[in-house]
């Protein structure tokens, strides 16, 4: 069985933090997760990052299995991390307590609730969720992100990235300083929608480190920075509907280091992109990813329609395919075939010009360094 392991690393300083007052806030630390073939490490071994995307938490007991089981099946290095503002893409935790009058209340409740409701003149939320549950009602509610500050946000884009990579990083220094060797021309990327985005975004930010991506339902650009996310509930016969509004969405953000289309235009990409995309993708269109991929040099577009459902990887065409995680990866990768080196050959600078800005991502000492020049 596979060898699980957790360690928490210092990362790259918020790169938006430049105008906090308490610098300390910059000084980051992320946990790392990360599992190890039962038969051991050696130069036939790659590496597997597997990014979360929104509602996924790598110590879910769903990924801990992917860890684990890619791990021993593949003889894979198998790694995740609790990237920059993850924590704000879960489901919802924590609601703004709406605004209701009992005026309101009254064109569905009785008097009898009502007072039930208010309790001493206080809204009681939970109570009216579950009085409320009885009615055919829908309640619009927001999630409470004042949590979210530049030090640690949902930034949906670089920091997320730089995070990843840094964990790949990571690990493999960790890996060589117990003197093991792996293959370096194994080193795949997994993810779902936003975690698939983040792996074609560690692609461009660090070329030569990655072989192979597994891109399930990836948008072009970060959807919540041009509308906010929804979450329905239901509970009973009451629907609660939940919008988060990211602080990334209020920010001036140069959004051309963030839109594929872009970066991977002037972009010779050697890693191979295994695409997979649902026909009613509601998120994003599979006529504009499909235009997208075509334009990619080694990027296989898979268009899923209705007659690709099987019910055992692809469930549905909609937005993630309702997809079986450990399926998908078995169908993509089951007769792959890997070249092998135990060279590690990463580039010491890379430099992304986005019009009136240049990114330069600095490699010279292994991790990355990010700057604005």
């Amino acid at each position: 069985m596979a060898k699980n392991y957790e360690t928490l690393e210092y990362m790259h300083n918020s790169i938006y933090s430049n105008g906090l007052k308490n610098q300390s806030y910059s000084e980051r630390k992320t946990k790392i997760y990360f599992s190890t073939p039962d038969t051991g490490i050696n130069e036939y071994t790659g590496i597997l990052l597997i990014i979360a995307g929104y509602g996924g938490n790598p110590s879910s007991n769903v990924y801990k299995k992917m860890r684990e089981q890619f791990a021993d099946k593949y003889n894979l290095i198998t790694i995740q991390c609790d990237y920059f503002g993850s924590e704000f893409m879960q489901d919802s935790e924590d609601i703004n307590i709406p605004q209701i009058d009992s005026k309101t209340l009254k064109r569905v409740f009785s008097n009898d609730e009502i007072k039930e409701i208010y309790n001493q003149d206080k809204l009681d939320f939970n109570r009216l969720i579950e009085i409320g549950s009885k009615y055919n009602i829908t309640l619009d509610v927001k999630e409470n992100l004042s949590a979210e500050y530049f030090g640690n946000f949902n930034d949906m884009g670089v920091m997320q990235a730089l995070d990843n990579i840094a964990a790949v990083l990571k690990v493999m220094s960790i890996v060589y300083e117990n003197g093991y060797q792996f293959n370096t021309k194994k080193v795949i990327l997994y993810g779902q929608s936003q975690g698939a985005y983040l792996a074609y975004l560690c692609n461009r930010f660090c070329p030569t480190l990655f072989s192979h991506i597994i891109d399930n339902s990836s948008w072009i650009y970060p959807q919540y920075l041009l509308s906010n996310r929804y979450l329905s509930y239901t509970i009973g016969n009451l629907t609660l509907n939940v919008e988060f509004e990211y602080l990334a969405k209020q920010m001036d953000v140069n959004n051309k280091i963030l839109d594929l289309n872009y970066l991977y235009s002037n972009f010779e990409n050697d890693c191979e992109i295994t695409s997979y995309h649902g026909v009613t993708d509601n998120l994003i269109s599979h006529i504009e990813k499909r235009s997208f991929c075509s334009k990619v040099k080694n990027c296989t577009y898979n268009e899923i329609t209705e007659e690709k459902i099987d019910g055992e990887i692809f469930k549905s065409t909609n937005h993630g395919l309702d997809a079986n995680f450990l399926n998908l990866f078995d169908y993509t990768i089951k007769n792959k075939e890997f070249k092998k080196d135990t060279f590690l050959d990463l580039s010491e600078n890379v430099i992304i010009k986005a019009y009136e800005k240049d990114y330069y991502i600095d490699y010279k000492n292994i991790l990355p360094l990010f700057t604005v020049i």
